[in-house]
């Protein structure tokens, strides 16, 4: 008896199962570069820490685009409260006066900057103290469905010494915390 590989020929494939497999690859590679053109960073993320009582609190931070695409945020979500918006704070004469955005766009090599007293983000529905050095998980989702994803330190004021306090506090609690 002889031990050794059978001869059987090989299975082919028809022209539709070709065509098939090379839409897919082609797929998968414009894919790929769609998200690989989207490079963001966070850098210098933290999330204000709350008085008793209020269920709002704001995050802050910076995302960086280095692709050489233009990169449009569609979505905010956090692993804390219900809800995370992209809000700005205007100026309305004397006044100033905060709207949600729907997106922001991030053009290459810019940066989106969420402050206090600028744009930032709402957490919403929180319902636990926020422990003072924790932290919290912000993802930024792209319009072309790219998450990008930080750790944000739990403070009472922005690392490395900037203690101001926004006025965007006053416009959801009535404290300048």
């Amino acid at each position: 008896m002889r031990l050794g590989r059978s001869r059987r020929p090989l299975p082919t494939m028809d022209t539709r199962s070709i065509v098939g497999v090379v839409c897919l690859y082609a797929c998968l590679i414009a894919s790929m570069k769609t998200q690989a053109g989207e490079l963001l960073h966070w850098k210098e993320a933290w999330v204000r820490s709350m008085p008793p009582g209020t269920q709002v609190t704001a995050a802050y931070g910076v995302l960086m685009n280095h692709s050489d695409e233009t990169v449009t945020i569609s979505q905010l979500i956090a692993d804390l409260g219900n809800d995370a918006q992209m809000h700005d704070v205007l100026a309305d004469g004397d006044q100033r006066r905060m709207v949600q955005l729907e997106t922001a766009d991030i053009a290459p090599g810019a940066s989106l900057i969420f402050e206090p007293g600028g744009q930032h983000i709402m957490l919403i529905g929180v319902t636990e103290p926020l422990p003072e050095g924790g932290q919290v998980e912000i993802c930024a989702l792209s319009a072309a469905g790219t998450k990008f994803c930080t750790e944000a330190v739990i403070s009472r004021h922005a690392p490395g010494g900037d203690n101001t306090d926004g006025p965007h506090t006053d416009m959801h609690n009535g404290d300048h915390y």
